[in-house]
């Protein structure tokens, strides 16, 4: 792979693009509002200014919409077991400082959120790893084990994520209307915590919830976490493309 220039601010931002998802075969590709999803994903990466955009792909069909776009793209291994194997694998031969792993199915993420996340994360020189969180406003999303939950110290540093509703509300506790949190799924790598997490295998909390992140908060890696606004809705399942489609209306109607 050829050598990328150092990206301004010392940032590299990877969209892992993986075309044969299991639950949503291309989905990358197909059109929202009259534009891919990773177009979507890739503009918003492009609008935070953060450093080099670099689209991180398997298949072909991707590799040539991404440079159909203008867009830095690059083939990686059919083998990357994870997003954040393949993000590892593309960003090798680079010097950036840090690496961003930015989902390409979250077509609503937003230059500002990747802003503020990379913020704490610079401002917390003991943690490793950068995130954000947005508070759960819609109730049927606190026992959806879709929506990844998360709970945090004072300082923002992450305690834990689950699938389950966490922190628990105890019926004798005397904290009322206190918030639960849903984990926005990027992440922000120094690099040499990068370089360390791809090395860990995968821990026995993360095979439980299938979460990737509980492997670094089992192996002692901080993990800084922003509070940004709500995000829209994740492209997981066919059916999300008119969850999306609806969500881009209303915000249109504001």
């Amino acid at each position: 792979m050829k050598k990328i220039p150092p990206p301004a601010g010392n940032c590299l931002l990877v969209i892992p693009a993986r075309y044969g998802s299991q639950r949503f075969p291309g989905k990358m590709l197909v059109p929202l509002a009259g534009k891919p999803v990773l177009q979507w994903c890739w503009e918003a990466a492009v609008r935070a200014g953060l450093g080099e955009v670099l689209i991180a792909t398997e298949h072909k069909k991707v590799l040539a919409f991404a440079r159909s776009i203008g867009a830095r793209a690059v083939m990686t291994s059919p083998r990357c077991q994870s997003g954040t194997d393949r993000v590892y694998e593309a960003s090798r031969g680079t010097r950036a400082k840090f690496i961003i792993n930015m989902q390409g199915d979250e077509p609503f993420m937003t230059a500002v959120t990747l802003r503020k996340a990379f913020r704490k994360l610079k401002n917390s020189p003991d943690c490793a790893i950068g995130t954000a969180c947005s508070r759960i406003t819609e109730k049927k999303d606190i026992t959806n084990p879709n929506c990844v939950k998360v709970a945090m110290n004072a300082q923002g540093r992450a305690l834990y994520f689950s699938r389950s509703p966490i922190p628990f509300h105890h019926h004798l506790s005397q904290l009322k209307g206190y918030p639960w949190y849903k984990h926005c799924g990027f992440y922000i790598y120094r690099r040499k915590a990068l370089e360390e997490f791809v090395k860990l295998k995968p821990s026995p909390l993360e095979r439980l919830e299938r979460l990737e992140q509980l492997r670094a908060l089992e192996n002692g890696m901080k993990i800084a976490v922003a509070g940004v606004p709500q995000p829209g809705p994740a492209i997981d399942v066919p059916a999300d493309i008119r969850t999306a489609a609806a969500f881009l209306k209303h915000l249109k109607a504001k």
